[in-house]
């Protein structure tokens, strides 16, 4: 028993920790952004970084559609020893997946502008709707070089190289780094700079991308696409997790939008900070799951069953384990934190405080449903999280409206975290009978 016990945690953490470090590493693009801009460009930097955040979800979920349903895919087809069929549908995903990005970056900068204005009506906050723009427009035409990246990192893992993603991941946040150290600080291009810096970042991604898949050792072994009953597959997979991206740029907005409402415009640059720490919580529990996606998927597809529901238990221990160290930190140090991101123009407030400390209240729920849900994507769920990832459409947009008009601005956080609890309880309740489906259940993960 002991020997499996460590022998599945060596699993785990030879596939998701390595895509854990990346996603980590990861966080380093938006840290290191928040950082810069926020020390040497200022208060309104920050604001517009909040202002530009739900149009970089909408990239994000373009990532999932492709890369959680296209991993979900590929990993089974392997697991199947059908391995030419699997070098197809990453054939085929990188090919609609660059595409899209295309498309998305060519419509995106041509309608960008028009939702960002409707936010403000006071012409002094102009200036920073300005600077969002200017940002955005930018980074949007980095989006097919992202898409790229991302789908190379998650077929890494699939084809059991996941040490290889975080090498990818360091060399472009490295890269951001010092891009961004250049442009902002030397140069003084301010959030242009910061911008161009991810590009530059993002592009390369996609060429060692174009490298790994046809020069490397891993290059494809066979010719040809999958056909589209597979690109649809991984699609209806991916669709929930693209849902999740899309609700958050939708909430995020409807939050912006009532902070320049309420002339509580300053708590923007609290919004900047609080949604850099969302990713340092997020993505390395999300990067520790799906990297141990293909995992599951693999030993479900070879019958594998015992093996298979040790890597489920052992990864809900790490997972819970984790999210408990970063909830600790995040509460203890919340003003630290701050402090580290605003620049000393602009005093950091107990107002700013109060709305961190309850953006991460209830932390500790989203574990569990951060589990359960790389689960689901796992086993090839089609529906299950698409119907979870609608619901801050029925909690949050009614508490961002209603909260500050009973308590003070920065309670309007709170939604985060009520959120939280909403997201564990639903995908709880819909897991059980979709495990029965595959003949699995909770308690047998747990026996």
């Amino acid at each position: 028993m002991r020997g499996d016990f460590w022998s599945t945690v060596g699993e785990i953490l030879k596939y998701g920790g390595s895509t854990f470090a990346a996603l980590v590493t990861a966080c380093l693009y938006t840290a290191t952004d928040s950082f810069f801009i926020g020390n040497w460009v200022g208060g309104d930097g920050l604001k517009a970084m909040a202002v530009a955040f739900p149009v970089t979800m909408i990239f994000t979920a373009l990532g999932k559609l492709f890369e959680i349903g296209g991993s979900a895919v590929v990993a089974e087809k392997i697991g199947a020893g059908q391995k030419s069929l699997a070098e197809q549908i990453m054939r085929t995903n990188y090919i609609c997946a660059f595409g899209v990005g295309v498309i998305v970056a060519v419509v995106g900068n041509v309608l960008l502008e028009l939702p960002l204005r409707a936010l403000v009506d006071n012409p002094e906050e102009h200036a920073i709707i300005d600077m969002a723009v200017g940002f955005l427009r930018i980074t949007l035409c980095g989006l097919p070089f992202l898409l790229t990246g991302l789908l190379t990192q998650t077929f890494m893992r699939c084809i059991e190289r996941p040490t290889h993603v975080f090498y990818m991941v360091a060399i472009c946040a490295l890269t951001n780094i010092i891009l961004d150290a250049l442009f902002i600080v030397a140069f003084g291009w301010g959030m242009t700079g910061a911008a161009g810096a991810t590009l530059i970042a993002q592009i390369l991604g996609a060429a060692i991308s174009l490298w790994y898949f046809k020069y490397s050792r891993q290059k494809f072994s066979s010719s040809g696409l999958a056909g589209a009953e597979y690109l649809w597959l991984a699609w209806k997979i991916g669709v929930g997790f693209a849902v999740a991206d899309v609700m958050m740029c939708a909430i995020e907005f409807f939050l912006n939008g009532v902070l320049f409402t309420l002339d509580a415009s300053h708590l923007l640059a609290t919004v900047a900070v609080a949604n850099t720490i969302l990713s340092f919580v997020y993505l390395p529990l999300e990067g520790l799951d799906t990297g141990t996606q293909p995992l599951i998927s693999k030993f479900f597809a070879a019958k594998k069953i015992e093996h298979c529901l040790r890597v489920m238990r052992y990864n809900f221990a790490l997972t819970m384990a984790l999210t408990f160290a970063m909830y600790a930190l995040i509460m203890i140090f919340a003003k630290e934190v701050a402090d580290f991101f605003i620049t000393d123009n602009e005093p950091i407030t107990d107002e700013m405080i109060t709305f961190l400390r309850l953006t991460f209240l209830l932390q500790p729920f989203i574990g569990v449903y951060t589990w359960l849900n790389g689960i689901m994507a796992a086993l090839e769920d089609e529906w299950r999280n698409l119907v979870v990832n609608f619901l801050p459409l029925v909690v949050q947009v009614p508490l961002i409206w209603l909260l500050p008009k009973f308590l003070p601005i920065e309670y309007v956080a709170l939604n985060y975290s009520i959120m939280d609890v909403c997201y564990a309880a639903a995908a709880f309740l819909l897991i059980r009978p979709f495990l029965r489906s595959k003949g699995l259940s909770l308690k047998k993960i747990f026996a």
